[in-house]
């Protein structure tokens, strides 16, 4: 731009016709790259796919799609870019070419320093095509909220509850569990992976286990407020560690329920039920004061766990 404003004023100061046919194919090259840039960014849609869970201070991949909805142009350098949660880095990638209909993915890390309900930066999509004259940059796309669960970790021998340890008590009837309750013959309609082969063979007919049922242990995880001095760190330590402990319960199979001051979960297994725990956790707010806990009666196995106690980088109490 500068160039051109030299040779304009050179042009009118002399009136030399080659300088104004100079002045002319500059500012030409300015127009054709701002159509060009314009047409290169017109129609490009983002698509992103989340993880089905966050964690605080973990990595997570995150998975972009950028399609090309024109039908006969294709776009050209094309950069995308989001800045990292954490504030270290910026994740970038340059597309050469997108072409018609075309579609191109990018996948990438990101980590967020804290749990809660947070939203992504928002990706930007960038491009210098074709003279690299000037930058099109968008504005901050798909910023979507997503919840971040406190982190979870595996926990080591000394830092499993004892009420985690097994005890699950066989039933004198029918189930799903690993003890032999009886041998019958085979039935249309029996799972073919509980015949016993030995018998099946001594007796010349197809013999079928039947297993006992089992009952598991039900685990109340009770989370006592913190004292009003608790630092942040102490604070997201132990919520990590009761996150922990909830995970290692419903993968041993366990029934587990959440007591908090905000309410209780009630009791759950599976993958789904760890998800309205980790929710729980994740949107806990300390407040000014601790709050009483109305504990109900008559459960089998209580763990407690203060968000007020240090504990060292393993988790245990220091």
């Amino acid at each position: 731009m500068g160039a051109s404003f030299a040779v304009g004023l050179a042009a009118t100061n002399t009136g030399n016709n080659l300088l104004y046919l100079i002045l002319a194919m500059m500012l030409s090259f300015m127009a054709i790259s701002g159509i060009l840039s314009e047409q290169t960014m017109r129609h490009l849609r983002l698509q992103r796919e989340l993880p089905r869970r966050l964690f605080a201070g973990v990595p997570a991949t995150f998975r972009v799609s950028l399609v090309n909805r024109k039908r006969r142009l294709p776009s050209y350098a094309v950069h995308l870019s989001e800045s990292d949660p954490a504030g270290d880095r910026t994740a970038s990638h340059f597309l050469l070419k997108v072409a018609p209909q075309g579609r191109e993915t990018w996948q990438y890390p990101l980590t967020f320093p804290r749990r809660g309900r947070q939203y992504l930066p928002g990706l930007r999509m960038l491009t210098r095509f074709p003279f690299g004259l000037f930058a099109k940059v968008s504005r901050p796309l798909l910023p979507d909220p997503v919840l971040v669960y406190p982190a979870i970790r595996a926990l080591a021998p000394d830092e499993i509850p004892a009420a985690l340890e097994p005890g699950w008590r066989e039933r004198d009837r029918r189930g799903q569990g690993a003890g032999l309750r009886n041998l019958r013959p085979y039935r249309p309609g029996d799972d073919p992976r509980l015949l016993h082969w030995k018998t099946s063979a001594k007796a010349g007919d197809l013999m079928v286990k039947e297993l006992e049922d089992e009952d598991c242990p039900r685990i109340r995880l009770v989370v006592e407020e913190p004292a009003p001095e608790t630092p942040s760190t102490a604070l997201e330590a132990n919520l990590s560690y009761a996150a922990s402990v909830a995970a290692h319960a419903i993968r041993l199979g366990c029934l587990v329920e959440l007591v908090t001051a905000d309410g209780m979960t009630g009791f759950g297994q599976g993958e789904s039920h760890l998800d309205r725990i980790l929710e729980r956790l994740a949107l806990y707010e300390a407040p000014a004061a601790p709050r009483p806990l109305a504990i109900p009666v008559g459960a089998l196995r209580v763990v407690h766990i203060r968000l007020d106690a240090r504990r060292g980088a393993s988790g245990q109490k220091a």
